[in-house]
């Protein structure tokens, strides 16, 4: 592309327009570069007169500001650099996807009591195997060893957290490792120690170094979270692409319409400025983090922020958009709590029944919540993000403004919902699915509907935002939502762009 032409399409992107691909290749085309940029004055000329005011410059706009100059009769020239002249590096590029982990088909309980204590169970064993595998909590006991330890005597143990209460400047946790209960005491006397303890929560399971008192009371010493190791995460050999999108909320009232048509236009190379066009042709993987629909009495009055109210058309309406991803781009689907699928977690994939028509426009890899994929030699931890705001309302110092820190909190307690028994439903299944035994090198998330990205010992950590705008039951809740900025991350390098596709 020349520099004249480059110069050209940032002009018409400063002023607002966005130019489809024909109008692109019409533009090219037709100026020449001495007659360039007069063309494109008298193209935002044109295009400003018409009412409604276009998003799109169009090849017809393109046509009649260039009949004005009287250039439309020129010889066309061939331009070997224009749009859609080669194909895209992406369509080069052999997918590799390998799925790690699918709890498709692994799922189903009774909720009978036993399930409960087996899924319980299944948790503890998990983190106790964590903790096994570091240097610094390998040796460790049991809790019945520290209660048996003279007065000021030490003790190492692995336990759960039973129950937690604050009273003052101290923190009561009554903790169990399935064969003795204990109570444990942290004061303020340890800034750290006192501040990482505000933070645990119910069910969390712990390391504790403790000293006995001179009664049945355990003081806490130190306290060490599962934690991920920090480690050098996988990357792909060429620069290539993944494109993090989540609730898109096809449906709603406020579902940004436009602008998610700008982004899948983006995808197809017809939307953005060279650069973003450049990073359009690099994408290969499309992952779509649940809530692709708004759903049906999924909240309070929901009816009244809904304008299609019939799930399947909602789904019939979402193949149409899906079947705008290219084709040569893998699509990665999981549900969300929108979704046609059962509310409790793990999540299966949204059945055929309802997002047949989604699976029908297009190759869909239809996974559950949540996921582990692996692309190009990157391993990503895919979750929808229900538990986000359970956390967020029960630990201290979370806002969902920052997403992020959320996260990194999911990353160090090694679980995705660490409390049981809150708003987020959680199936007692013979396994708990939801604690983090791999280390992923990516671990996305959505459903708060604010986007945000950062990086904790190696894994880069990125929340996926939003397509649907403010509902009523959002301002209800005090909520505000950051819709229409799309993460993209390089995974050669791992960093993650945020493309904004709000209009001006």
């Amino acid at each position: 592309m020349s520099e004249s032409l480059r110069n050209a399409i940032g002009v018409i992107l400063e002023a607002g327009f966005q130019i489809e691909s024909d109008a692109f290749k019409t533009l090219v085309e037709l100026g020449r570069e001495d007659s360039l940029r007069p063309l494109v004055d008298e193209l935002l000329k044109v295009a400003g007169s018409v009412e409604p005011r276009p998003l799109f410059i169009s090849s017809d706009l393109v046509l009649k500001a260039a009949e004005k100059l009287e250039l439309a009769g020129n010889k066309p020239r061939e331009v070997g650099t224009s749009l859609g002249a080669e194909r895209r590096f992406a369509e080069e590029h052999d997918s590799r996807l390998e799925v790690v982990f699918d709890p498709t088909g692994k799922l189903g309980t009774m909720g009978v009591f036993d399930d409960f204590l087996r899924y319980f169970r299944s948790r503890f064993e998990k983190m106790s195997q964590l903790f096994r595998h570091r240097i610094d909590t390998r040796s460790s006991g049991t809790i019945a060893d520290a209660m048996a330890a003279g007065a000021n005597g030490r003790g190492r143990f692995v336990c759960m957290v039973v129950d937690k209460r604050e009273k003052g400047n101290r923190i009561f946790l009554t903790v169990d490792d399935y064969d003795e209960e204990a109570m444990v005491l942290v004061n303020d006397s340890n800034p750290g120690l006192w501040q990482t303890a505000r933070r645990v929560s119910r069910d969390q399971v712990l390391f504790l170094e403790t000293r006995k008192s001179s009664g049945k009371l355990l003081v806490a010493e130190n306290m060490v979270l599962p934690e991920i190791p920090d480690h050098r995460p996988g990357r792909a050999s060429e620069e290539v692409y993944a494109v993090l999108l989540s609730d898109v909320h096809v449906g709603s009232k406020v579902f940004l319409e436009d602008t998610f048509r700008r982004a899948l236009g983006w995808l197809r190379g017809e939307v953005g400025d060279p650069n973003q066009r450049d990073i359009a042709d690099h994408v290969k993987y499309v992952l779509i983090g649940g809530d692709l629909v708004d759903g049906i009495g999924v909240y309070p009055r929901q009816e009244v922020d809904l304008k299609i109210a019939d799930i399947y058309e909602q789904y019939r309406l979402a193949g149409k958009y899906v079947a705008e991803i290219p084709e040569h781009m893998e699509v990665v689907l999981i549900p969300g709590n929108h979704d046609a699928v059962r509310q409790a977690l793990p999540q299966p994939a949204i059945p055929w029944d309802f997002a047949g028509p989604v699976y029908d426009a297009r190759r869909v890899v239809k996974l559950g919540d949540p996921s582990e994929v692996r692309l190009d030699g990157v391993d990503f931890l895919l979750f929808h993000g229900t538990s986000l705001m359970d956390i967020i309302s029960s630990v201290p110092g979370f806002d969902y403004r920052r997403p992020v820190e959320v996260m990194e909190y999911q990353l160090r307690a090694r679980h995705l919902a660490p409390e049981y028994g809150k708003n987020t439903p959680i199936g007692p299944e013979v396994e708990d699915w939801l604690v983090v035994e791999h280390v992923p090198d990516v671990f996305i998330s959505g459903h708060v509907h604010v986007p945000g990205s950062g990086v904790y010992r190696g894994t880069t950590i990125v929340n996926c935002g939003a397509w649907q705008g403010q509902t009523d039951y959002q301002k209800r809740m005090g909520l505000e939502p950051q819709p229409g900025l799309l993460p993209v991350i390089n995974l050669q390098t791992l960093q993650v762009r945020m493309i904004d596709f709000r209009s001006e």
